[in-house]
């Protein structure tokens, strides 16, 4: 690939990037933030809302909500939520990175710390109910759905959509995951249902959509995921 050409793929990378991630920024921000156990290795209330600040565009925040998590996983140790902000996190220094490799290379430091989440999220023995409650849900949803949003935003290139959608699909069937308050799960819905669209699997949309509709039918998520599919 010629540098012209980089220049040009980073380029559609960037945007592509920098819309998704600030629509969860969006999203997350009108969520309440709990933690049963502050102790626990969970980021704080106050850098969930410097992240979402970040994710929702403001690039003077992506290094000092880095330094925070990345300070909390030196001192008390991984969690699957620390660690799976933490690379959604990464990725956001790899949208805002000027060069084409930079952001190649913070991109793929944001997967692989992902990956460590959801590694550790599969050792985690915590029954769900006595999960730290992050965004409104128990930790290993939360995680999940993080991660199934990083890797099915990305573009092609990563190669990391089809676990993304599959993280979705896994997550979504759960039935305790349908009984989780809908204000806690739209997003995560919207989410899924536009990889869904990508996937050109318009059945599991529908099906979805059918959910979010029972739960909340004049969510604002819900309409937007409507639209999404009208819009097909």
């Amino acid at each position: 690939m010629t540098i012209q050409a980089q220049h040009s793929a980073f380029y559609r990378i960037d945007k592509i990037t920098r819309y998704s991630l600030a629509i969860v920024g969006i999203v997350l921000s009108s969520i309440v933030v709990t933690a049963i156990n502050p102790a626990q290795a969970t980021p704080s209330v106050e850098t969930l809302a410097l992240y979402n600040q970040a994710a929702s565009g403001d690039e003077s925040k992506v290094d000092e909500v880095y330094k925070q998590l990345n300070d909390n996983l030196n001192k008390q140790g991984a969690t699957p939520v620390n660690l799976v902000y933490l690379g959604s996190t990464q990725a956001l220094q790899g949208r805002d990175a000027f060069l084409p490799w930079n952001k190649m290379k913070f991109t793929e430091k944001g997967l692989a710390t992902t990956d460590k989440a959801l590694n550790l999220l599969g050792n985690l023995n915590t029954p769900l109910d006595q999960q730290d409650i992050v965004q409104g849900l128990p930790e290993a949803y939360l995680t999940q759905a993080m991660a199934a949003v990083t890797y099915s935003q990305l573009p092609d290139l990563f190669n990391h959509f089809e676990r993304g959608y599959d993280l979705f699909i896994g997550l979504l069937s759960e039935p305790q995951f349908e009984q989780q308050h809908f204000a806690a799960t739209a997003w995560i819905y919207h989410y899924a249902i536009k990889a869904s669209l990508r996937a050109n699997d318009l059945e599991q949309a529908n099906q979805w959509l059918q959910i979010m509709e029972s739960k909340g039918p004049q969510h604002a998520d819900t309409i937007a995921a409507k639209a999404l599919i009208t819009n097909t």
